[in-house]
């Protein structure tokens, strides 16, 4: 049976690349957002986005009852719904005034969850869903699939935003980019 005619791993595989962009762009979004449009400097912009992923391993590994119980696709839809529910928060609350404790926190916890249950759950429930045989495969594809999205994720990113001289251009870019 061919790797990608695996119905689990297949789905796993055109979710993962559009996933992994939306997450790299996430991650320079809120960096470039911290330092371009609030002006922190580097280490306040990395104490800022430092709450989400320090949350992100912790999910990630309770999410495995989660998968057992309601399985690896819904487990992953409900993961990217998190996530865009995080990015969408993001994008109607914060404006050019640094709320962190009422803008981009908030958002964190939804992203992370989001982080947290889709990822995992689109690399191991999938490979585990292929023969013996097709792993090394698997591992090619999983590997390509999560280093391709992360690429076309950040360069959209940074079409999309373009060189803004203004905190309020800024804003605007990061409003058509999210």
């Amino acid at each position: 049976m061919p790797t990608l005619r695996t119905p689990a791993f297949a789905a796993a595989k055109v979710a993962a690349p559009f996933f992994t962009a939306a997450f790299a762009a996430m991650l320079l979004t809120s960096v470039l957002r911290c330092r371009q449009v609030w002006g922190y400097s580097a280490i306040r912009t990395g104490l800022a986005i430092a709450p989400g992923p320090l949350v992100v391993p912790l999910l990630a590994v309770s999410s495995g009852p989660v998968v057992r119980r309601f399985g690896a696709g819904r487990t992953a839809a409900l993961g990217c719904l998190l996530f865009g529910a995080g990015l969408a928060w993001w994008a109607t609350v914060l404006g050019t005034d640094p709320p962190y404790a009422t803008g981009l926190l908030p958002g964190m916890p939804l992203t992370s969850i989001g982080v947290g249950f889709a990822l995992p759950t689109l690399v191991g429930p999938a490979a585990a869903a292929l023969p013996p045989t097709r792993f090394a495969t698997g591992s090619a594809v999983t590997t390509m699939a999560r280093q391709t999205g992360p690429l076309l994720g950040v360069a959209l990113m940074v079409t999309l935003l373009g060189a803004p001289n203004t905190s309020d251009a800024a804003l605007d870019a990061f409003r058509r980019g999210q």
